[in-house]
């Protein structure tokens, strides 16, 4: 399966800070950063982490 990272990146980042500011937990924003940064490796492992279906990410 190849994965479009970049709109997954997009999509965990806009994830956060959801819960940033709808929520004020903190942790979202610092992870936010991490997202910026993350290999395509680790966007992925968050995304599992996150229970996110990453089929709806598939480059078809």
């Amino acid at each position: 399966m190849v994965i479009d990272i970049e709109e997954l990146r997009k999509d965990l980042i806009n994830d956060d800070y959801g819960a940033f500011f709808g929520a004020g937990f903190g942790g979202a924003l610092m992870e936010s950063f991490d997202i910026r940064n993350a290999t395509a490796e680790e966007l992925v492992r968050i995304a599992q982490r996150k229970g996110i279906d990453l089929t709806k990410y598939e480059i078809v």
